[in-house]
C-alpha cells in the first residue's frame, strides 16, 4: 500500500514502527516525524506546536515533543531520554493520536487558520478552546468479556 497522504504514513508506521524506524522509542518517532517535516520545509508541522500548546494550556516555550510528554503527564520527565518503557509506549501512542487529529483538522478548509485563532486568543487570555476537526466521534463501545455471554 502506498501512502496517499502523510496521515497515511504515520498510520502505517504506528502499524508496524520496525518496517520504518531503526528504533521505534519515543525519541526515534521524534526524529521520524522530524524528517518528513524537514523534509516538506517544515510546512508539514506548521501550526502542530501551537495546536498542542494550546491543547496542553500552556508550555508556549516548548518544542513539540516536550509538549506531547507534558500533554502524557505534566510531572514526567522532561527529556524523552529518561522515559521508562511504558511512558515511552505511552508517548509514542499519544504522538500518533495528536498527529492524526491535527492533521485532520489542518487538511480542513480552513483548519491552519482555526489553530492560529485559537491560539492567538491563548496568548491573549491564556484559555482557548482548542480546535477539533468537524467531523463527530467515533466511539467504539467497551466490553467486558466476562460479563458476555
Amino acid at each position: 500500500m502506498y501512502p496517499r497522504s502523510y496521515r497515511d504514513l504515520f498510520t502505517l508506521v504506528r502499524r508496524r514502527p520496525r518496517m520504518y524506524l531503526i528504533k521505534d522509542d519515543f525519541p526515534g518517532v521524534v526524529a521520524y516525524v522530524q524528517g518528513c517535516d524537514q523534509g516538506n520545509a517544515s510546512a508539514l508541522l506548521s501550526g502542530f506546536r501551537e495546536w498542542l500548546v494550546v491543547r496542553a494550556g500552556g508550555g508556549s516555550n516548548l518544542w513539540w515533543p516536550a509538549l506531547i510528554l507534558r500533554l502524557l503527564d505534566p510531572d514526567a520527565p522532561p527529556l524523552a531520554t529518561e522515559l521508562d518503557a511504558q511512558t515511552d509506549a505511552r508517548a509514542v501512542a499519544l504522538l500518533f493520536e495528536c498527529l492524526d487529529e491535527f492533521l485532520e483538522l489542518r487538511d480542513e478548509y480552513d483548519g491552519l487558520r482555526r489553530i492560529h485563532a485559537a491560539y492567538a486568543a491563548w496568548e491573549r487570555t491564556g484559555l482557548a478552546d482548542w480546535p477539533r476537526p468537524r467531523r463527530a466521534p467515533e466511539y467504539q463501545p467497551i466490553t467486558d468479556p466476562q460479563t458476555e455471554g
